[in-house]
């Protein structure tokens, strides 16, 4: 308490603060409330640019440092895919659309209510199934299988987390 009171007592003595608080109590109520808002915004904008305006900027960095490296990613991953030899997608290519289809969804215990095929697409009807466990069976039809969504509709079950799916997918 000694260091605030001695603190206390420097500004007390100051004749510039004294100055300052004499000219302060020489203004009307209303210049009163003014210097006390500017006062105030001054504080403000000294906080905001000691803490908010570099943790903003660190922010824009760090997206733009994400951006490159999200496109770097994906560029390795096309000359991955690109540049492999043992792609499984071209070992399918060749394989009907409704046999990948169904063997992916036995191994992934998807059961197929109904399905219809119409050309080059596969329309196939899935009754109350785990939606997680359709959507991985999509994306691994996707990505193993180039095996892609053309249409889906999606109806939830009145059971949590249980789906009705009617997909059409195209193969290429």
């Amino acid at each position: 308490m000694k260091a605030l009171d001695k603190v206390r007592t420097a500004f007390a003595e100051d004749a510039r603060i004294r100055q300052a608080q004499d000219w302060y109590q020489s203004q009307t109520a209303r210049d009163q409330l003014v210097v006390r808002l500017v006062l105030g915004l001054l504080i403000l904008a000294v906080i905001f640019s000691i803490f908010v305006a570099p943790l903003i900027r660190q922010n824009g960095e760090l997206s733009k440092e994400l951006e490159t490296k999200t496109q770097f990613y994906e560029l390795m991953a096309q000359n991955g895919a690109r540049f492999s030899g043992s792609s499984p997608r071209s070992s399918n290519i060749d394989k009907p659309i409704l046999a990948v289809v169904s063997q992916q969804a036995k191994r992934d215990q998807i059961q197929l209510t109904r399905y219809e095929q119409d050309g080059e697409s596969l329309r196939v009807w899935v009754d109350n199934t785990s939606f997680d466990d359709a959507a991985q069976w999509i994306e691994r039809l996707s990505r193993t299988q180039g095996v892609q969504v053309g249409q889906i509709n999606i109806d939830r079950q009145t059971e949590p987390g249980r789906v009705d799916l009617r997909v059409t997918f195209t193969q290429g």
